[in-house]
């Protein structure tokens, strides 16, 4: 699973057999899965999980299998683009304490390293309307 920023023309133009890391700037999910990354989304907005969960749309599936990209929420990218540093370090505090990260055993320098990069994801797209922020899920 990895994190791209793209124009909906060439995520549109992806094909299934396609790697996406040879196209577009990307970063890896590495094991901030969709359940956690929602609890990352939630404390982010102040929404519910419910709520939150639906953060990342269905955006297109590449075939019947996948793999599937979903975009993330505009409002959602804006919001993330806008934390400055002091706010990515009170958040990923947070996010460790969540129980989808804690069960990942996840040190605090590679949740820092995860929200600094998305962050920085968020800011290049925010900074060209022509592009957003996708998620690349293979399985």
């Amino acid at each position: 699973m990895i994190i791209l920023v793209g124009s909906d023309d060439l995520v549109e133009q992806l094909e299934p057999d396609e790697d996406p890391t040879d196209l577009f700037p990307c970063m890896s999910c590495r094991q901030f899965h969709r359940e956690a990354r929602t609890q990352l989304y939630s404390l982010v907005t102040g929404q519910f999980l419910d709520d939150a969960s639906q953060l990342e749309e269905l955006h297109r599936s590449l075939s019947d299998d996948g793999p599937w990209i979903y975009r993330l929420d505009a409002g959602l990218q804006d919001r993330l683009a806008d934390l400055d540093e002091d706010q990515i370090e009170e958040f990923a505090a947070l996010w460790m304490e969540c129980e989808e990260v804690e069960s990942l055993q996840a040190e605090l320098d590679d949740v820092h390293e995860f929200m600094y990069q998305f962050v920085h994801f968020c800011r290049v797209a925010c900074d060209d309307e022509d592009l957003s922020v996708f998620v690349y899920a293979d399985s």
